[in-house]
């Protein structure tokens, strides 16, 4: 699936506080994401994908680096930073609330979570988006300590992850709601657990505090999972395309604005709150969208290899838009991809060419998710 050269770790490259017990477990490929190495295969991402849909797996993403925002301005600061209404978010709770500019296209798309009512974490995706945060707080005047914490996501992904957690951590896992977070000491170890993860899979994100903890929680966990048919992987294409969830800068950029990919319930414009690319967002409201996120199913035989590059949209020899990722789903038997459309093709059903470097596939627009969550 992902064809690769050598990497050569360097220590230019942050690594993870679970980096080395990736490698222990069977690391075989590497991405570099927010400035550090973040596993992306095992077995491989068939294999890998019919081991967390059989298990558990354990998922470093320690590459989810979190932008903490602390101090009197806290809430005003975030709540300019995100379209979406934070009032509405409760302590304890996350929410997912993507970062625009001022043009109302995508920056980031973090999850927030906010730990109390001046302090609050915005768990970001790849990019610098702490130097934006930054930057807005320095020209705002906000009255905030901005800073990347010790904190490094791991993910308990897959059908037997609450038969693990709840076996690790104790029955009260079983109440923990979507979206929702505890703070949790165990066995030395400080975390934050959260109900929630990167995928539509039942999961668990554990934001552990203390980074010389990361090979000790990875192991507490893998060792209480030998009986639920643990292993390791990482975010699966398979599984976030059969989900319909999005990948910054892989699926969406700063060209894209939420309207356009199924995004705009997280707009709240009523809201008496300013937010960065307000009313960018408004003219886009009233005008529509002149592009939109369709999934499509490509026809043909399984197609095993990934697309390195966007390649371009097709009806009747005129490009209308690009394919942004591709795979072969297993469990779904097909060829699937997204694409971006030109509004005037974007509707279920349209035939579309998707011209890749080695041939022309014939591929026809379907709505999104494929498959909806656990």
């Amino acid at each position: 699936m992902y064809k690769t050269s050598k990497l050569v770790f360097s220590p230019r490259i942050r690594k993870s506080p679970y980096f080395n017990s990736t490698i222990n477990y069977g690391a075989q490929a590497f991405s570099v994401y927010n400035h550090m190495y973040m596993p992306v295969s095992y077995q491989g991402t068939i294999e890998d994908y019919k081991n967390l849909l059989n298990g558990v797996q354990l998922w470093d993403v320690g590459v989810e680096r979190q932008i903490q925002i602390q101090g009197p301005d806290a809430e005003a600061m975030s709540q300019l930073l995100t379209p979406r209404n934070i009032k509405k978010c409760a302590i304890g709770q996350a929410m997912y609330t993507p970062l625009l500019d001022f043009d109302g296209g995508f920056l980031n798309d973090p999850v927030m979570l906010k730990l109390d009512k001046d302090h609050y974490w915005f768990s970001v995706s790849d990019g610098d988006s702490l130097l934006w945060a930054q930057g807005i707080a320095a020209g705002y005047k906000f009255n905030v300590d901005i800073g990347e914490p010790d904190v490094s996501p791991l993910q308990v992904q897959g059908p037997n992850s609450t038969k693990l957690m709840t076996k690790v951590f104790g029955d009260w896992i079983k109440d923990l709601g979507f979206y929702r977070f505890k703070h949790v000491t165990h066995e030395g170890i400080p975390m934050i657990i959260a109900r929630m993860g990167y995928s539509r899979e039942l999961c668990y994100e554990l934001f552990l505090q203390d980074s010389s903890k990361g090979n000790d929680l990875w192991e507490l966990l893998w060792q209480a999972g030998r009986d639920l048919n643990i292993s390791a992987g990482g975010p699966n294409i398979i599984l976030r395309l059969e989900g319909g969830i999005l990948s910054y800068l892989a699926d969406i950029d700063r060209t894209n604005n939420p309207y356009e990919v199924g995004l705009d319930w997280l707009v709240d414009l009523d809201q008496e709150d300013d937010f960065i690319g307000k009313e960018a967002l408004r003219e886009i409201s009233l005008k529509g969208p002149v592009k939109k996120l369709m999934g499509a199913e490509i026809h043909g035989d399984p197609i095993m290899d990934s697309n390195a590059e966007h390649w371009p949209v097709l009806v009747k020899g005129k490009k209308v838009g690009s394919m942004k990722a591709m795979v072969y789903s297993p469990r779904l038997k097909k060829n699937i991809c997204y694409a971006i459309i030109d509004i005037e093709h974007a509707q279920s059903g349209q035939d579309i060419i998707i011209s890749s470097p080695d041939k022309d596939l014939l591929a026809t627009t379907v709505d999104l998710p494929w498959l909806e969550r656990a």
